[in-house]
């Protein structure tokens, strides 16, 4: 009879186990520490995420930190998650922490990146000859804002070799640092608002494409001997004397215990994949429609349903409420 009873009990809770929602499941694993970094894109895309996996029942929380410091985060646990790992920028920090397996990748978005120096189209009419870079040795002064013989290029508070490939490419331009993200967009919408030539950082996906015209600076094509060869390229005594990459990748990472305590989530991010027009009218929503990041989260999924809810079916993270979600 005891056995009997025992053996009772062992079905019982196997059958209350299977049926259990995923918040049971999940309950006492931690919450999930997801980096919101220092632009616009970046941040919604991790309140999406966020929503999502809250929507499978995981719990979240935000750490507001910069680029710089996510490594360091990433690494020793503290953060958990980063949704956008830019290649022209972080595959460096990326790659060397991989190597060391101090950081995982959660796979790879389908858009592909770009960052580099861009101008509003009306600009080729005051510079003839370009997206060629070469042009600029000629129309510099147009960007001085001051007459000047030496144009201005504005950037921002990020990892990009300008400095150096202004060196090596001979370029009669001073790189302006720039505050952040929105100091950038004041300038460049001031410009534009007075049809001055403007040179600035910019990339895709972003929310100005899906807004102003423009055009890339076509540099030299990026290779990697560009970065650490002296001989390679049109300057044999200097690095840098090309552009950044195109068509980069773009990447999802994770703390190294990440699969095992929250595996279901480990296995939806790398179903989780954006294109670039995705991420940009995410970001617009925030830069162009004024939501919060919260509200354009929830304004991009509302929109975008049938994308996420297949990211969920073939994740096999079974959703908390999916007549809720069907709404």
């Amino acid at each position: 009879m005891h056995i009997f009873v025992h053996k009772l009990i062992q079905v019982t809770l196997i059958a209350v186990l299977t049926v259990l929602p995923p918040a049971s499941l999940y309950a006492k694993s931690p919450a999930i520490k997801i980096l919101t970094l220092d632009w616009t894109s970046q941040v919604v895309v991790s309140h999406i995420v966020g929503l999502l996996l809250q929507k499978t029942g995981y719990s979240v929380t935000y750490l507001a930190e910069t680029s710089i410091s996510q490594w360091f985060l990433l690494s020793s646990k503290k953060a958990n998650l980063q949704v956008e790992v830019w290649q022209g920028s972080m595959a460096n920090d990326f790659n060397r922490l991989l190597d060391r397996k101090l950081i995982l990748s959660a796979g790879d978005h389908a858009a592909q990146t770009r960052e580099e120096w861009w101008f509003p189209s009306y600009v080729r009419e005051k510079c003839p000859g370009l997206p060629d870079w070469h042009a600029l040795k000629n129309c510099s002064e147009i960007f001085s804002g001051s007459g000047g013989s030496k144009g201005k290029y504005y950037t921002g508070p990020w990892e990009k070799p300008d400095h150096a490939r202004v060196r090596a490419l001979g370029l009669p331009f001073e790189v302006v640092l720039l505050k952040d993200s929105n100091a950038l967009r004041n300038k460049l919408e001031t410009a534009i608002q007075a049809k001055k030539p403007v040179l600035i950082f910019n990339w895709t996906p972003n929310w100005i494409e899906s807004v102003y015209e423009g055009e890339f600076v076509e540099f030299p094509a990026y290779q990697l001997a560009c970065e650490t060869q002296n001989s390679w390229g049109i300057n044999k005594q200097l690095n840098w004397d090309c552009g950044n990459p195109k068509n980069g990748w773009l990447k999802k990472a994770v703390s190294t215990n990440f699969p095992t305590t929250w595996p279901c989530a480990m296995t939806l991010l790398k179903y989780i994949s954006f294109s670039n027009k995705q991420i940009a009218n995410a970001a617009a929503l925030v830069e162009v429609n004024g939501l919060d990041y919260e509200e354009a989260a929830q304004q991009w999924l509302s929109v975008n349903s049938s994308t996420w809810k297949k990211w969920l079916a073939d994740s096999n993270c079974t959703s908390l409420d999916d007549k809720k979600l069907s709404e």
